[in-house]
């Protein structure tokens, strides 16, 4: 008997696997014609949308391994959620697989949808009480989550695919499921971002737009020159300052000339032609910069457009990290390179290619270097800090977590277990001169840390812990902690202020709102008219204006705020 199903998995396995793909014309195009796999609205006691479909950062570290079968994209979506949670058939169906030859352990569920689609639900709790042939009808309870490392803390997660129903072909889940998932992106994702190709950089960066994979085909994204710079690259060794020689860089952030300019209550739109991703503000709060390379002919750069009198964006600096100072550049590698902008002096670190968080002053670098496999809540990682061209000095240990910023010159924040075997991860501070190590919050797990630009207040939220925890918290350094009576996507205006946009589906538009952490109070600040696609806005570095993604033209506008 054991021979024989032995034999039926292997003939399960070679049937899913070189089975032959259907072609387009037996495949219904995506009409939004299913619905979410999981019930009731998002939030930090239900569930929340994790990683995307496509060409992620996460899949892109691991295209020629976890993900080579899927031509090296993640080729379905995650949905974080409680072990247990139960998971709904996205739309009317058979079953066709019970644990079926298609991974995702510990469980997994196939159903077949007609029309040449079928879907997979992985990583399930436990095996679905069902069986083959067996009709089911959407919304129906088909499973439970599970988790992919096997603890219901490390990990818990449905992951979902569409496919064709020869199992050849993997689709984006995004344009065949009613969402709104403009809200969905804006809290929750891990490898949010999508990989870079500095030869074609506009492909594939929206959520909606990522490529259907075929099982076993040639890698999609095996990119000569990618962004972000994984642990194998080679920093160029002509770098940085004179990459672009002639090109206004730095010194378009430190003129002294102040432009005039009308304030007004309504978005100004900066781009065209539906660009550009990841915007990031110059030190001054008048300049707009991001990676693009708008034609064959033109350089892959930080191009930059005024926020203030609109026009042709121009290229400004090299595509590397730099500190918030736009003083220093980094480029990921082995060693990583850091150069000083003003004069070209260039240091080395060995950061295992990672990228590294500077201190206020910019003289110091701090860093983690952590275990590549292994489950999540025990990996080891060590935290290193360093003098700008000093001796690397290791500074902390933690299981499950790692460095997250700096508060100020002479203290870190820090995330994860003392310990691997702890339940609960800390958040905590550690005092570099002396060594101190206090602990301000212990959860299951913290998201979106963000520490206050002075470092008195920390944001956070915790989500699929108990009921207590769940939720979006502010810490003193001095151990205050207030939990906050909204939830959503936050940025810093000034050291008591934060901006959100609240997680609440079914808005034509996404409003801005300000939290005042001294009066704990909140009013409304704006309608941005649009909804911001994939959470990608930011405010000022003067906290006088927004930049965001609109969802609408795919162009960045920018409001001024009241």
């Amino acid at each position: 008997m054991r021979l024989l199903a032995f034999a039926l998995l292997w003939l399960g396995v070679a049937l899913a696997h070189f089975a032959t793909p259907l072609p387009d014309d037996k495949i219904a195009p995506p009409a939004r014609q299913f619905g979410l796999p999981l019930q009731g609205p998002p939030g930090p006691d239900s569930w929340l949308l994790g990683q995307l479909y496509g060409n992620t950062t996460g899949a892109y570290r691991q295209r020629t391994s976890a993900y080579r079968a899927g031509q090296g994209i993640h080729f379905g979506l995650d949905f974080s959620a409680r072990c247990g949670t139960p998971v709904v058939a996205i739309g009317d169906g058979v079953v066709v697989e019970v644990d079926g030859p298609h991974g995702s352990p510990p469980h997994n569920l196939v159903i077949d949808h007609g029309n040449g689609l079928a879907s997979l639900y992985g990583h399930l709790l436990e095996r679905p009480p069902l069986r083959v042939g067996t009709r089911v009808r959407r919304g129906q309870v088909v499973g439970k989550v599970g988790d992919s490392q096997f603890s219901c803390t490390a990990a818990p997660h449905l992951h979902l695919e569409i496919r064709d129903s020869s199992h050849q072909r993997f689709f984006n889940p995004i344009p065949y499921i009613a969402a709104d998932w403009e809200t969905l992106t804006l809290v929750g994702g891990f490898s949010r971002g999508f990989q870079r190709d500095l030869d074609d950089p506009r492909r594939w960066q929206y959520p909606d737009q990522q490529p259907q994979a075929r099982r076993g085909g040639p890698l999609l994204n095996n990119y000569a020159r990618a962004w972000p710079a994984t642990q194998s690259s080679k920093p160029a060794l002509n770098a940085l300052a004179n990459r672009f020689a002639g090109l206004p860089g730095l010194a378009l952030f430190s003129s002294a000339t102040r432009l005039e300019f009308t304030r007004t209550s309504t978005p100004r739109r900066l781009t065209s032609g539906g660009c550009c991703v990841s915007p990031l503000w110059s030190p001054d709060s008048r300049t707009v910069l991001f990676l693009d390379k708008p034609n064959p002919q033109s350089p892959a750069a930080l191009y930059g457009v005024s926020a203030l009198e609109p026009g042709p964006p121009k290229p400004l600096l090299p595509v590397a990290h730099y500190n918030p100072r736009f003083t220093h550049a980094l480029l990921p590698g082995r060693p990583s390179l850091i150069e000083q902008l003003s004069d070209g002096q260039r240091f080395y670190l060995e950061t295992e290619g990672g990228n590294v968080a500077w201190s206020p002053s910019s003289q110091r670098l701090a860093w983690n270097t952590t275990q590549p496999e292994g489950n999540f809540d025990r990996r080891r990682s060590e935290v290193w800090v360093a003098l700008l061209g000093g001796v690397p000095q290791r500074v902390a240990t933690v299981y499950g977590g790692g460095l997250t910023g700096w508060l100020d010159e002479e203290t870190l924040l820090l995330t994860g277990k003392r310990a691997p075997q702890e339940a609960l991860r800390n958040l905590e501070t550690l005092h570099l001169p002396t060594g101190e190590r206090r602990i301000l919050a212990r959860a299951m797990g913290m998201r979106s840390i963000l520490p206050s630009p002075d470092g008195r207040w920390v944001v956070y939220y915790v989500a699929f812990d108990r009921s207590e925890r769940n939720g979006l918290f502010a810490v003193s350094r001095k151990g205050e902690q207030r939990k906050l009576s909204w939830f959503g996507s936050y940025r810093w205006r000034d050291s008591q202020r934060l901006v959100y946009i609240p997680l609440v589906l079914g808005q034509p538009t996404h409003r801005l709102f300000e939290y005042d952490l001294q009066n704990n109070t909140a009013r409304l600040l704006a309608d941005l008219g649009a909804k911001v696609l994939n959470d990608q806005w930011q405010v000022s570095p003067d906290g006088q204006r927004v930049v965001f993604l609109s969802s609408q033209d795919r162009n960045l506008w920018a409001l001024e705020l009241p």
